[in-house]
């Protein structure tokens, strides 16, 4: 496979054409994509709750803490892959972009085996460590070991669908996670209500559902309207790639478990509050996620918009792309951020009609209203960052932010006893993040860490 094969005229090429064109267009199946995917595990929470009950609702919630813990290394080698494949794609290394496809999809197997061994062996271990109540941890162990069981399938879907939005396509991971998510539903209802498999039948949905859309990734990455090709003659692990991956990857796994982790301490002051503040907080997350899913989805299109004019040698496109997202995603995030102030109690209706939970709910969304356009520009700032191959940045800010949000919000809310003060070491947290990332941005840095090098020089840099 030559390099300047259609060199001048790829599919997905975002190194040419209007950039604010181009970046719309590219993140809006992401972000409809990444809002299918919230409700792809509501519908289970949905399915459960109202067929077999209160008990299974608990017990599918109990494992995804779990779950989320496991995923945070395969997503770490999506994230790595995808860059590697956008800047190569951007360069016009096809061949780099070949080998970077066939070490990718090895490595998520390898990682897919160990994690469905290690799932199964641990899935009640760990489940007792974390204290399940003894009335749903069995249930909770038969839908992780399930899970688990199918890790494979979740995999092949994420990092294909890393692959082909690195090539420029963010149709067609959409789709099929849009045929996965509605197969996924018809299973539910299928195997709960007529086989009446509980939980069991819940897990089972949701790993054919996987299955499925990793195997139309494959398929897909497979067809031949892109410059790669997958064979178990052609799945090689390339090392040089390999330690790129990884070093571009393990930190936003990293990122992802730093959260986690910062994320029960807070739980656990919230828990001081009682019930009813547990309540509005849990509403306010729900919130939460559905408000920045779009601005999270562009952060992601544009990592790969910057990954592929970084690899070109674009640098100032792909300033020009950070800056014109910044400006949209302030322009988007204030006139969500007035939408939630005057009717952000309204759209918690939907989750309870208890009126102190409404309350606290509903002054804990004022607070964070206007600035929701600060964390849409974190987003989109770690994604870009992300993008240039500069991840340990955006890893670094993650942490501090999320760890001087503790003691922040031991001092203005637990020991006050001030309910609201969690909502406000929040947006300090958000604050401090934006003020260490723009500043870095600013530096300049970032231009410098495309993997991408000179012709005469090895294609790979290896830092």
């Amino acid at each position: 496979m030559s390099d300047n094969t259609q060199a001048h005229h790829l599919r997905g090429d975002l190194t040419e054409g209007n950039i604010t064109k181009k970046l719309l267009i590219f993140s809006i199946p992401m972000i409809v994509g990444n809002l299918i995917s919230q409700l792809y595990n509501v519908v289970d929470t949905i399915v459960v709750g109202n067929f077999v009950g209160s008990d299974a609702v608990a017990a599918v919630s109990a494992s995804f803490p779990i779950m989320m813990l496991f995923n945070a290394l395969f997503f770490g080698v999506s994230i790595g892959a995808g860059i590697v494949v956008a800047q190569n794609y951007g360069a016009k290394r096809l061949d780099i972009v070949n080998k970077t496809v066939n070490t990718a999809f090895v490595l998520v197997y390898i990682v897919g085996v160990i994690i469905t061994i290690g799932g199964l062996a641990l899935a009640r271990p760990m489940l007792e460590l974390l204290g399940t109540p003894t009335n749903i941890i069995g249930d909770s162990t038969t839908y992780l070991a399930i899970i688990f069981a199918g890790s494979l399938g979740n995999m092949a879907y994420y990092i294909g669908g890393g692959i082909l939005r690195g090539m420029g396509d963010s149709r067609y991971p959409l789709i099929f996670l849009s045929v996965s998510a509605a197969l996924n539903i018809i299973l539910d209802l299928l195997f709960v209500i007529a086989f009446h498999w509980g939980v069991a039948g819940v897990a089972i949905a949701t790993i054919i559902s996987h299955f499925v859309s990793g195997a139309l990734v494959h398929i897909r990455v497979n067809s031949g309207v892109y410059p790669v090709h997958v064979s178990l003659k052609s799945m090689r692990i390339d090392k040089p790639l390999t330690a790129t991956i990884l070093r571009l990857g393990i930190p936003s796994a990293i990122q992802n478990v730093a959260m986690s982790l910062g994320s029960v301490v807070i739980q656990s002051f919230a828990n001081r509050f009682g019930s009813n503040y547990i309540a509005a907080n849990a509403i306010v997350q729900k919130v939460d996620g559905f408000v920045i899913i779009p601005m999270m989805s562009f952060g992601m299109a544009l990592s790969t918009f910057v990954g592929q004019n970084v690899g070109a040698g674009k640098i100032e496109r792909a300033r020009d792309a950070i800056n014109t997202a910044l400006r949209l995603i302030v322009v988007f995030g204030l006139i969500l951020g007035v939408v939630l102030w005057f009717f952000g109690g309204n759209v918690m209706r939907i989750f309870t009609d208890n009126q102190t939970v409404l309350s606290v709910a509903g002054q804990g969304i004022r607070i964070l209203a206007f600035f929701y356009f600060i964390m849409g520009l974190n987003q989109n700032l770690s994604g870009a960052m992300r993008g240039a191959g500069a991840s340990y940045a955006p890893m670094a800010v993650s942490i501090i932010g999320n760890f001087l949000r503790i003691p922040v919000a031991y001092f203005i809310a637990v020991r006050p006893e001030n309910q609201y003060g969690l909502f406000w070491a929040m947006v300090f947290s958000i604050i401090i993040q934006f003020i260490l990332l723009f500043s870095y941005y600013r530096t300049g840095h970032w231009k410098t860490q495309g993997i991408v090098v000179e012709k005469e020089k090895p294609v790979l840099e290896i830092l």
